[in-house]
């Protein structure tokens, strides 16, 4: 049976939430992630691993945020190593390169980010994701899994939790990160090797290893972590969700049983 709400009948809703009371929303946005891969990354790899826990864990998954975010915190942005002073020392800036490929105006994305700034950073969308866990809620979900597919988006996720449980949220709140792979929290990269596996493992079609120039001495514009060209596979993308799948189930049998 699809697992994905809005396309669910109601009937069909509320057979699969007496199952299994459990909802999974994915959380991205929108920023560039190599030439290789789609620039809805973050969105489409937190719901491809909200697809594959429900159709192994079941519950029903919510559609994906990609709107909302601090637009002064996306790829296209901080490989200005002027602007983000935590780049590995020696990257040069990849931003003018990005705009480049993306045939875009600098100057454009950077007043988009002032306004956001302005307009709090992540306010709006921290507010838009308290909406959500209340609308969840109100669908009878006993547990929300939440998956953010945005390294960035952690930080403010974390303060939208903590607003939601005091303003009165009794739903059961699970945030469920692909760097949780690691024992130390501390896997995940940007369009390289990590990231670039699970979209092999959630969505092969549309990664273009190919795409990137095949020379090794060229660092691949917009990249951060291991080489995708050498260290990507879908069997390690396969082997992250499996990983994934462990960790929600049994913070899903603690809460459901």
């Amino acid at each position: 049976m699809n697992c994905e709400y809005h396309r669910l009948r109601p009937k069909e809703l509320v057979e699969r939430r007496k199952t299994m009371p459990v909802a999974y929303l994915g959380l991205g946005v929108l920023e560039w992630h190599g030439f290789h891969n789609p620039l809805g990354l973050d969105g489409l790899k937190a719901n491809g691993i909200a697809l594959h826990l429900a159709e192994r864990l079941g519950g029903v998954v919510m559609p994906p945020l990609y709107w909302g975010d601090n637009r002064q915190e996306i790829g296209e942005l901080v490989f200005d190593p002027a602007a983000s002073p935590w780049l590995p020392e020696g990257m040069e800036d990849h931003t003018g390169a990005i705009m480049a490929a993306m045939d875009a105006d600098k100057t454009a994305y950077q007043a988009d980010a002032a306004r956001s700034r302005e307009n709090g950073g992540w306010r709006l969308w921290q507010e838009l994701v308290v909406h959500m866990l209340f609308q969840i809620q109100t669908l009878g979900f006993k547990l929300i899994v939440l998956v953010p597919g945005h390294y960035p988006l952690i930080g403010p996720l974390d303060q939208a939790v903590a607003t939601y449980e005091q303003k009165g949220g009794v739903s059961e709140i699970f945030v469920l990160t692909d760097m949780m792979y690691s024992e130390d929290n501390d896997a995940g990269d940007h369009a390289a090797a990590f990231e670039t596996s699970l979209m092999m493992a959630i969505a092969p079609e549309l990664v273009k290893l190919d795409a990137l120039d095949p020379d090794p001495s060229l660092t691949p514009i917009g990249v951060l972590g291991e080489d995708p060209r050498t260290s990507a596979s879908q069997a390690f993308g396969e082997q992250i969700l499996a990983k994934l799948v462990e960790l929600a189930g049994e913070r899903i049998q603690q809460t459901t049983n």
